[in-house]
């Protein structure tokens, strides 16, 4: 499935991305082998299928532009691996598409795609406390801050109504 908004596309990976995950995963870019990035998306279709209503192991999708949405240009999700009904979100996108909204695009559907199609009641997020784009994506998005980890970075949560 996809989701589409604005000028962007959040989308479940296939097989067909194969060139494209092993460009851009994980986050720190070195690039994968063919084999390295099967087995990303091997993992990430597993956890698709493990992922329910009420219960988040794992939802990592690709962020693309409408234009081009063979190509990716992030990451974003929600983390259920320490809790799976309370989730952590997740942006990572690529150097050139920061700073232009997209993060704040990202958090508000991944938390209308976790109140909606999964029912989950509270996603959690945090980030660097220098990372003023996500800080302010976090809290456009609805997330409110309700503390900080011991070296001053902010802890946020949303909670469905």
């Amino acid at each position: 499935m996809d989701y589409q908004m604005e000028n962007l596309i959040l989308r479940f990976v296939k097989e067909d991305d194969l060139s494209e995950v092993a460009r851009m995963w994980p986050a720190d870019h070195h690039p994968l082998s063919n084999k390295e990035a099967m087995e990303a998306i091997s993992y990430m279709s597993g956890n698709y299928a493990r992922n329910t209503k009420g219960s988040i192991y794992h939802l990592c999708l690709a962020v693309c532009q409408s234009n081009n949405p063979g190509r990716i240009m992030g990451w974003c999700g929600l983390d259920g691996s320490r809790n799976h009904t309370e989730p952590e979100i997740f942006i990572l996108l690529d150097e050139p598409y920061r700073g232009k909204g997209y993060g704040t695009l990202c958090v508000k559907e991944m938390l209308r795609i976790a109140t909606e199609d999964y029912a989950i009641l509270s996603v959690h997020g945090g980030c660097a406390k220098e990372n003023i784009s996500s800080i302010r994506a976090m809290e456009k998005s609805g997330m409110k801050q309700y503390g900080t980890e011991e070296n001053g970075d902010p802890l946020f949560r949303f909670c469905a109504k």
